[in-house]
């Protein structure tokens, strides 16, 4: 892998000014940036980590500066995919691990909550601007069309074309499925 032609696409110092400038002087900007340019040369995976998110303290005001660092980022990455064609064969997923209490605590946090949370799709077929189930009205349980992190995985997989069902052997030499959920084919354009 160090030998590899694909390492020139983390050199953003060649890239022009106004592009490095869309995704942001930050380093999830830069990462984003590097992750289009990886896609770009044939990576097959790339992941790009923006920490911070955990706010049991000052909720808002931190998810406010994260918000500007991730919308610009975000927004550009898709912009590029799109640019150099690459979006429509290319899954783009943001989410967290899990989501935040629907009531601030008294450190004006919000503490872990497991129960509902969102995650953005892009590319890959997905219908723009859809929107796939509903929470109830405190945010604080799936209302309708719940989803689990097996239905995204079997997700991911259905758009890459891959059998979430599909039996592989693992290193233990035991039969496990890629995902026992169902894909959400109801956001694919």
């Amino acid at each position: 892998m160090m030998s590899s032609s694909q390492l020139q696409a983390f050199d953003i110092k060649d890239v022009p000014h106004g592009v490095r400038e869309q995704f942001g002087d930050t380093p999830f900007g830069r990462g984003c940036l590097a992750a289009a340019r990886l896609v770009e040369v044939g990576v097959r995976c790339v992941e790009v980590t923006l920490g911070g998110w955990d706010t049991h303290i000052n909720n808002h005001e931190k998810h406010g500066e994260l918000n500007k660092v991730l919308d610009m980022a975000m927004s550009a990455l898709i912009d590029r995919l799109r640019e150099k064609e690459l979006l429509r064969h290319t899954v783009v997923l943001w989410g967290g691990e899990f989501g935040r209490t629907p009531a601030m605590n008294g450190l004006e946090g919000r503490d872990h909550w497991p129960h509902c949370y969102s995650v953005i799709f892009a590319g890959a077929g997905i219908s723009g601007g859809a929107v796939y189930g509903k929470s109830d009205r405190h945010a604080a349980f799936p209302e309708s069309n719940p989803v689990t992190p097996e239905d995204i995985a079997a997700t991911i997989y259905d758009l890459m074309g891959l059998d979430s069902g599909m039996e592989i052997t693992d290193r233990l030499d035991r039969k496990v499925h890629l995902s026992d959920g169902t894909p959400i084919r109801e956001i694919y354009s």
